[in-house]
């Protein structure tokens, strides 16, 4: 898919990064953010179900270690349907996917490190396949695409779906309920910081049409990848779950390796869904082990900051 850009909308959020508004061949928006870099490397960031470029801010908000390395080029989209990005026509893997690398061809990305979390997970793998060539290597936290959701296939039964879009709004809104729903099916009884909870509850019943089709593509990708065959995409891959995740079980991980056997897959002990929030410190050493570069986290930046 192609993309037309009349013109580019974009301003300063509060910390470095520049949130830019691109225009899809048909219509729709798709929403980028961005950190620049002083080096030729690009790394590129999915957020999962709900989420948003946001969720990936503290990650990206890092300066380089010092040593005279030049900065990774970061860029985070909002997938359709989520953050500033107008819903999909319909919910597919494919689609996402596409959405995505017409952004990319817009920015003038030619080669990249992908990263994507759940359904990011699934959109980056689907990249891989479509322009192996210009994927550098893979690092996926808890892909969906690899086996049977059982939530969102009980999501999507008939009757089903008009119900869960008509009580999202209700649910997505009160602070209880998204705490209470965020510590016991995805961080492993982690309490969510109150900077998420806003987050969520601002989007509220914003992202209903999102989060259906999102809930169908989900649902859709892990219905037939017990006999998958390799993917074209020959690679470096990594994917990471947590051995207590809830939503997308660690037990994926053998379809993953029939599709991707290069992989190298880790279960990372007392994790939930949310590596994120949960284990964040390893979170940027794995980042750092894939791009081959040093991501300092924002409470060392601050502080080396003050100190300077």
């Amino acid at each position: 898919m192609s993309i037309h850009v009349p013109h580019l909308r974009a301003h300063r959020t509060p910390s470095v990064s520049v949130l830019e508004s691109l225009w899809l061949e048909d219509g729709r928006r798709i929403c980028v953010r961005t950190w620049p870099g002083t080096g030729d490397q690009t790394i590129v960031f999915l957020h999962g179900l709900l989420d948003s470029s946001e969720g990936w801010a503290a990650t990206c908000e890092r300066r380089d270690g010092g040593d005279g390395r030049p900065t990774l080029r970061r860029i985070a989209f909002d997938i359709a349907g989520f953050g500033n990005s107008d819903p999909p026509t319909c919910g597919s893997i494919d689609l996402y996917a596409e959405d995505i690398i017409a952004g990319l061809n817009q920015l003038g990305v030619e080669r990249f490190v992908l990263v994507g979390h759940s359904l990011g997970g699934a959109i980056a793998t689907r990249i891989a396949a479509l322009i192996p060539d210009r994927v550098e290597s893979l690092l996926l936290f808890a892909p969906v695409g690899f086996g049977r959701i059982q939530l969102a296939e009980l999501a999507v039964r008939p009757g089903v779906l008009p119900v869960v879009s008509l009580g999202m709004p209700l649910v997505l809104t009160n602070r209880r309920l998204v705490r209470l729903g965020y510590r016991l099916m995805v961080a492993n009884g982690t309490r969510p910081e109150e900077e998420l909870l806003d987050r969520i509850l601002r989007a509220g019943g914003q992202v209903v049409a999102g989060a259906r089709e999102a809930i169908r593509a989900i649902a859709q990708s892990g219905s037939g990848v017990a006999g998958g065959r390799p993917l074209d995409y020959t690679g470096p891959v990594i994917a990471i779950w947590g051995d207590r995740d809830r939503l997308v079980p660690p037990r994926h991980r053998y379809a993953l390796q029939r599709v991707l056997p290069q992989a190298e897959v880790e279960v990372w002990s007392g994790m939930g869904h949310h590596p994120q929030r949960e284990r964040f410190e390893d979170l940027l050493a794995v980042i750092r082990r894939v791009a081959g570069y040093d991501l300092r986290p924002p409470a060392e930046y601050v502080r080396a900051q003050v100190g300077a």
